[in-house]
C-alpha cells in the first residue's frame, strides 16, 4: 500500500487564483476537479472519473491533469512539484495526493485545492452527497428488481448505461447545439430521476443529450425548454453569466416528439426557476 502525499507550496489563495484562469484550468480540468470534489473523500480511480464524465477511457484523464500543471509550473517557477525518485516532476501529484484502493490507484484532492474549490464551486458537495443518497435510497428499496433492471437504472442516474447509449442512437449529438463529440456529452434526465418510476428512468423521451455547460444548467432548472422546444432561460441568470456559458435566447432542441412533451412539462413546472 503506497500514499503520495508529497507537499506542494500551492496555498488555498493560489489554488482560487489558479481555478479562475481560464488559461491554465480550462473547463476539462475544472469538470475533473469538480467531480472528485463531489466524490467520498474528495477522490476517485481514473477509471471511474473518466466513466462518470462519459470519456471513452482515462487516458485522455492522463495527459489532461499533466498538462494542466505544466501551465501552472510554468506560471509560477516558484512552486515546487513532486519528484520522482529518477528526479522527473509527477505531474498528476501537483493537484493530487494519491493512494492504492482495493484494486485501483485513487487520485484524491488535496486539502488546499478542496478549500479554494469550496469557494468556486459553493453547492457542489451538496449535489453530490444527494446524487448518493438517491442511489442507496434506491437500492434499500429495490431489492425485489432484477439485477440487471436495477444496475439499468443506477446506471441512468449518472448518465451511463443503456439510457445514455439510447440517448446517443436518439440525438447524435448534443440535443441543443448539434455537438457530435460524445465523450464530452452529458445524458441528462428531463424530468429529475428522484421523481421517476422505474420505467421513465430508462425513457429515452426523458432524457437529453448536452454539453456539460447546458447539462448543469437544465438540471438546476436554469433553462428549460417549451413544448416547441425553444430555449426558456431563467430570470436568475444575467446577460453576462449566459454569454460567458454560451447560452443564447435562439437556442432550441434539435428535434422534439409528442413523448418528450409531457417531461419537459414537468420540467417546466417543478424545475425550472422562472
Amino acid at each position: 500500500m503506497g500514499f503520495y502525499n508529497q507537499g506542494v507550496n500551492i496555498t488555498a489563495d493560489l489554488w482560487k487564483e489558479i481555478l479562475q484562469d481560464k488559461e491554465l484550468c480550462t473547463d476539462q480540468v475544472l469538470q475533473i476537479l469538480s467531480f472528485l470534489y463531489r466524490s467520498e473523500g474528495y477522490g476517485a480511480p481514473a477509471g471511474v472519473i473518466a466513466m462518470a464524465l462519459n470519456y471513452v477511457h482515462h487516458a485522455p484523464l492522463n495527459r489532461i491533469i499533466p498538462d494542466f500543471s505544466k501551465r501552472i509550473l510554468k506560471k509560477y517557477p516558484f512552486i515546487n512539484p513532486p519528484i520522482r525518485k529518477n528526479g522527473k516532476i509527477r505531474y498528476w501529484n501537483v493537484p493530487f495526493l494519491g493512494t492504492y484502493g482495493e484494486s485501483n490507484f485513487i487520485w484524491i484532492l488535496r486539502p488546499e485545492l478542496v478549500e479554494a474549490l469550496n469557494h468556486v464551486l459553493p453547492n457542489a458537495k451538496t449535489h453530490q452527497s444527494a446524487l448518493f443518497q438517491e442511489i442507496e435510497q434506491f437500492k434499500e428499496t429495490s431489492t425485489s428488481l432484477q439485477e440487471t433492471t436495477r444496475e439499468a437504472i443506477i446506471q441512468s442516474r449518472i448518465g451511463q448505461g443503456q439510457f445514455r447509449l439510447s440517448l446517443i442512437a436518439y440525438w447524435q449529438g448534443c440535443s441543443v447545439t448539434g455537438c457530435s463529440q460524445i465523450e464530452v456529452l452529458r445524458a441528462s434526465h428531463i424530468k429529475p430521476w428522484k421523481d421517476c418510476t422505474n420505467d421513465e428512468r430508462l425513457n429515452v423521451y426523458n432524457g437529453l443529450l448536452l454539453l456539460p455547460n447546458l447539462d448543469a444548467c437544465f438540471d438546476i432548472g436554469l433553462i428549460s425548454f417549451s413544448d416547441e422546444g425553444n430555449i426558456l432561460i431563467s430570470s436568475q441568470i444575467g446577460e453576462t453569466a449566459l454569454a460567458q456559458l454560451g447560452i443564447k435566447k435562439g437556442m432550441k432542441l434539435s428535434k422534439i416528439e409528442p413523448e418528450h412533451k409531457v417531461f419537459l412539462e414537468y420540467h417546466r413546472q417543478k424545475v425550472f426557476q422562472t
